[in-house]
Formats: structure tokens, C-alpha cells, sequence
């Protein structure tokens, strides 16, 4: 398939979906995950579209981001975004409902040790 006929069709589908795809803002002190959210759920960050949300997925499918200032080298997020961005993004460590993601306790130590 050519790059035009998937534009065509990324616009076909984008159109089908409708509503369903509306963005939702975040609320305050509502955080997105950047190691665990959907290119739907980044969409919700203030300025990200299909096209940023997909280059944050390609990144993080390289490495997982250990800090939330890392974004910053996906093209696009530069630091003028990210300061209006960094209020609602995590990278797991300590986020709300769940464990830190290094798999350390919150106290450094290793669980178990």
C-alpha cells in the first residue's frame, strides 16, 4: 500500500470511529503513564495527536522511559510542550494504584531483602 492510499485510509477510519474517539481532557492531577498507555490515552495529553502519540510508542517500544523528562527526545515534545505536558505524565514509579515499576519498595529496598 502506498503512503497515500494508508493516509486514505487512516482518514476513512478515523471517520468511522466518530465520536467514540473524542478526546477526553485530564483532569487535574490525572497522569498518564508513558510506559503503559494505549496511543489513544496519550492522546489525551494537551498537543498530542495520532502522529505524536505513535513516535511516544515508538520510543518507549525501544526502551521504557525511567523519567518522565525523557519524552523530551521524541520529535515533537520538545521543552515548551513539556512543560504544559509534565503535570499529567508518570513513568509508573509511584503513580496512584499501583507498585513502583523499577520493582523496588518505595524505600529503595529491594522487596524481600
Amino acid at each position: 500500500m502506498t503512503s497515500r492510499g494508508r493516509a486514505l485510509a487512516a482518514v476513512l477510519l478515523l471517520a468511522a470511529a466518530g465520536p467514540a474517539l473524542a478526546k477526553k481532557p485530564l483532569g487535574a492531577g490525572e497522569r498518564i503513564d508513558l510506559n503503559r498507555a494505549t496511543a489513544e490515552e496519550l492522546m489525551r495529553l494537551p498537543g498530542v495527536g495520532a502522529k505524536k502519540a505513535q513516535a511516544i510508542l515508538a520510543r518507549r517500544a525501544r526502551a521504557p522511559f525511567e523519567r518522565v523528562e525523557e519524552v523530551t527526545s521524541v520529535k515533537g515534545c520538545g521543552a515548551k510542550w513539556f512543560a504544559g505536558a509534565r503535570e499529567h505524565l508518570t513513568t509508573g514509579a509511584g503513580a496512584a494504584g499501583g507498585p513502583p515499576s523499577s520493582g523496588r519498595a518505595q524505600g529503595g529496598a529491594w522487596p524481600g531483602r
